[in-house]
């Protein structure tokens, strides 16, 4: 079962962004214009790139086309250059889930090892547990995380049927998305908030 932590947490901090590698440890994330990320993408071996706004997304993506087959480096080199530019790739059907795939692995990839980073220099990583999902009990997991990340932490986490207050500080939100990537637990954001109704 998925814990989750209400959405309502995030927008009370204000505009947070996903624990990416410069924002987990506070370093600033590297700005680049949708014209930089296309020809990254094309450095990886495609002719057919461009920058084009996504009405769906409502941002800016990256487009590759006229692609029937891509090796795995291809891939590998596109889902890098996503992650380190921010911007969404797009590539066509026969290789998109194959990408996908690579892209997904290495971002979890990435996630953890800022995670693990940002605790090290909290000097919390040493006393991180583990999650093992056949013989972890998922309460007293988010117990014990709760317990590493603090006082203000405490009832915190809650399975997807609970709701959470929604208190947090940054730093305590960002130490428990932080252990719960780093010790693999899995931890999720909904945004259901229950709003009083104005009389």
């Amino acid at each position: 079962m998925l814990l989750m932590v209400s959405l309502a947490l995030l927008l009370s901090l204000g505009a947070l962004a996903p624990p990416s590698s410069g924002d987990a440890l506070k370093q600033p994330i590297e700005l680049v214009k949708p014209e930089v990320a296309a020809a990254r993408v094309a450095a990886c071996g495609f002719k057919s790139v461009r920058p084009k706004f996504d009405d769906t997304q409502q941002e800016d993506v990256v487009e590759v086309s006229k692609v029937a087959s891509a090796s795995k480096e291809q891939l590998e080199c596109v889902a890098r250059a996503s992650l380190q530019t921010h911007y969404y790739v797009t590539l066509p059907a026969p290789v998109e889930q194959t990408y996908q795939t690579l892209y997904w692995q290495m971002s979890r990839e990435r996630d953890k090892a800022d995670a693990k980073a940002w605790l090290d220099k909290r000097g919390l990583l040493a006393r991180l547990p583990l999650y093992d999902p056949k013989r972890s009990d998922e309460a007293t997991f988010a117990r014990t995380l709760e317990k590493l990340c603090g006082p203000r932490a405490t009832g915190s986490l809650k399975t997807m049927e609970e709701h959470s207050a929604g208190n947090l500080d940054e730093e305590t939100l960002w130490c428990l998305v932080n252990a719960a990537s780093a010790s693999g637990y899995p931890l999720g954001f909904i945004g259901n908030e229950a709003y009083k109704r104005e009389r």
